[in-house]
């Protein structure tokens, strides 16, 4: 299929700025989790990153007057680094859908709008899909097109547990476990988790665990489910981190739903200021290219174009970027599995 970029009805400049303005409107409360690995521009094609170390802050020793100063030492790091892996998709206005809108340059031109906008929320939902899977796992893993990629971030396996019990098993003992879990967290950072996100099974199961009910009901109550105000103030009362509910979903084979955080796990995400890592967004081969014609000032990201086909007659519009999240910090998460 030989596609010929075609700027007749919207040029890649305005069609790129139209889809990147639409992105920034659309409600953030779905997809969520750049708030811990944020969009980051970078001007290069690559990526690079250092793993291991320790979170805990060494101290310096004091010395006698007119005594060599003590050597400080570093902290065992590794360097990890690939590129950044492309992403794109097109999609076809198609012979009969141009004859629809015939005499309607307008028309065509908001189909092209529309589908670049909807081409580039595909992206964004990857991306999200790629964050998950690395906050949850400590890295990512692309099988997809022919692309096979690993970038393992090397977090400790003491931040990957399982709970001895499963929590919606009779004698299990959530409090206990996210107890010892924080302090393997604590110990290994030296702060304690902000925030743990979980699915709305999980806070299901809690509300009608044994011990969640014998710690929060009094003695003899013949309550069966405890509210999430009332879990909420019982992990307070221990020190834990308080639950999020994360239920993110995107389409998977078949259009089936899939879950973009694994349901099954609870996960602890550290204090605003403590970073984990970023998604970096690099330059793609479209946006240098002269015929997109772009200003040399864009951000890097996702650029769109539309393009035309003659045999049969089409107008295609794809939206392409660079893109991988990144998280040298990968144990400031915890992932637990608790069902």
């Amino acid at each position: 299929m030989a596609l010929t970029l075609d700027d007749k009805y919207v040029s890649p400049a305005e069609l790129t700025g139209y889809v990147r303005s639409a992105l920034e409107d659309l409600p953030q409360n779905t997809f969520s989790l750049n708030q811990y690995l944020p969009d980051t521009p970078v001007d290069d094609i690559d990526w690079r990153g250092e793993t291991g170390g320790n979170g805990l802050t060494e101290v310096a020793q004091f010395r006698s007057f007119d005594a060599e100063s003590p050597i400080g030492s570093r902290p065992g790091v590794s360097t990890i680094s690939g590129s950044l892996p492309p992403i794109s998709e097109k999609i076809r206005l198609g012979e009969y859908d141009r004859l629809k809108l015939r005499n309607s340059t307008d028309g065509i031109k908001n189909a092209i709008l529309d589908d670049g906008v909807r081409q580039a929320r595909k992206i964004k939902a990857r991306a999200e899909v790629g964050r998950g899977e690395l906050l949850m796992t400590g890295k990512v893993t692309i099988a997809e097109n022919g692309l096979g990629i690993e970038a393992d971030f090397g977090r400790k396996a003491s931040h990957s547990p399982t709970a001895a019990i499963l929590w919606s098993a009779a004698g299990s003992t959530p409090i206990d476990d996210l107890l010892a879990w924080v302090e393997v967290y604590r110990a290994t950072n030296g702060i304690k988790p902000e925030v743990m996100l979980v699915a709305q099974q999980v806070v299901s199961v809690l509300m009608r665990n044994e011990q969640i009910r014998a710690l929060t009901l009094p003695a003899g109550s013949t309550v069966q489910i405890v509210t999430i105000d009332a879990i909420q103030a019982l992990l307070r009362s221990y020190g834990l981190p308080p639950l999020e509910v994360y239920e993110a979903q995107v389409a998977g084979p078949s259009s089936t739903a899939v879950d973009i955080l694994d349901p099954t796990k609870i996960l602890f995400l550290p204090p605003a200021g403590n970073k984990i890592g970023e998604t970096q967004w690099g330059i793609t081969a479209e946006q240098q290219s002269a015929d997109y014609n772009l200003d040399s000032t864009i951000e890097p990201g996702i650029v769109v174009g539309s393009y035309s086909d003659n045999d049969p007659v089409a107008q295609w519009t794809k939206a392409s970027a660079i893109m991988l999240p990144i998280a040298p910090n990968t144990n400031l998460t915890l992932a637990g599995k608790v069902l």
